[in-house]
């Protein structure tokens, strides 16, 4: 039977369930199994509660996920082609949220254990008790509700921090724009004046070379900001970071903050979304600046990228007060901040949810010292350079 056969034997068996599932927003579970016995089974078993969807096999599946939002699976093991693991693994990499509840035979339950460890919620042994099975079905789509709900708050967190990065980076330009304008001003001033000074080439050549540093300022500006978030390309971390120094140069200059940069000059590249990745970087140096403000010992701010254990490191330590151990496993939840009104709370949220989403992480390392080390982790794309 090719696979629009298959797919139609699935509509045709899920036709009253795809109704209820119109009329009531209800969690969807898909069955998926090779055997019609035990999917007409499970469709008995939770059709009073659920809109039930049916498929005989992966790829059947796979279009049924495509065309329509899915909470739970429950899929057997064992099937010809593509097993029930195969399922997991794409699911998850598709949509983690979908929960997935594995159903073993006797001799399975190696390959069941495992699978969990690839993200499935939980399995079952056949013959499975019906309670069991409902009580899984509960928990699984409560897990599907709290990961929806988190995500959905993660993405939220992410476009209010965006614009606020966004705001950040267009009052550093205009805070940059304003010496070269009042040079060109007090210029325009005195040529006004005394249209026939001496120094008349000289003053021009001046003008000139701020009308250039305006349109550099404006140029790059537009250059951070025209890019949009969403495409996954190879990057240098180096120049991510002089990138990120480049638009802080306005508070480092207001609070006469020192920069020492160690940037390992033979680094692998990274492949990952510059935007966010730059948005993330930026946060971490602005919750630097927050912690060493109005301190009255030098401001000082350590920057270093190496390769350890295979992956790409990125440190950034502040010589502030450091955070206190009461706090050190609250400050990266959204919406937490120290900062009272001033703090959003989504700084050091959305730099732990964009390395997560990059395959990185994000930490903060113990340390005896004054001050606070964040250390962010990317995978390398390739072998280092020679």
């Amino acid at each position: 039977m090719g696979m629009t056969a298959l797919a139609e034997q699935a509509q045709e068996e899920t036709a009253s369930d795809t109704l209820a599932l119109n009329l009531e927003q209800k969690p969807v579970i898909l069955v998926v199994d090779d055997e019609n016995g035990p999917r007409q089974a499970l469709r008995m078993l939770l059709k009073e509660d659920y809109p039930v969807l049916l498929a005989p096999n992966v790829p059947t599946a796979l279009k049924i996920i495509e065309e329509r939002p899915i909470d739970l699976i429950i899929t057997d093991i064992r099937m010809p082609q593509q097993s029930g693991v195969d399922l997991l693994r794409i699911v998850k990499q598709q949509n983690p949220d979908i929960q997935v509840i594995l159903l073993t035979g006797y001799g399975q339950l190696e390959t069941a254990a495992k699978a969990v460890e690839f993200g499935a919620f939980a399995y079952l042994e056949k013959p499975f008790d019906n309670q069991k099975m409902l009580e899984y079905v509960s928990a699984a789509l409560e897990r599907h509700a709290q990961e929806k709900e988190r995500r959905s708050l993660e993405h939220l967190a992410l476009e209010a921090n965006r614009f606020e990065t966004l705001g950040r980076v267009v009052s550093g330009m205009m805070h940059d724009l304003g010496t070269p304008l009042s040079v060109l001003g007090s210029s325009l001033e005195l040529l006004l004046l005394n249209p026939d000074r001496e120094d008349l080439e000289s003053r021009l050549q001046m003008m000139q070379n701020q009308v250039k540093h305006c349109n550099d300022l404006f140029r790059s500006t537009m250059t951070f900001l025209r890019n949009q978030p969403g495409e996954s390309v190879p990057f240098c971390l180096n120049d991510l970071i002089q990138s990120c120094l480049q638009v802080a140069q306005p508070v480092l200059r207001k609070q006469m903050i020192r920069v020492f940069c160690e940037l390992d000059d033979d680094m692998p590249l990274c492949r990952g979304d510059v935007v966010l990745l730059r948005q993330a970087l930026l946060n971490v140096i602005t919750n630097a600046f927050h912690a060493m403000e109005g301190q009255e010992e030098p401001q000082e701010l350590r920057i270093s990228s190496s390769i350890e254990n295979g992956e790409v490191r990125l440190a950034v330590r502040d010589s502030g007060p450091g955070v206190p151990a009461a706090i050190r496993q609250q400050i990266f939840e959204t919406f937490f901040t120290t900062k009272g009104e001033k703090g959003t709370g989504l700084g050091l949220a959305v730099v732990k949810h964009v390395m997560r989403r990059q395959g990185g992480s994000v930490q903060l390392t113990e340390n005896s010292g004054r001050g606070a080390e964040f250390v962010l982790r990317f995978p390398a794309e390739t072998p280092q350079k020679v």
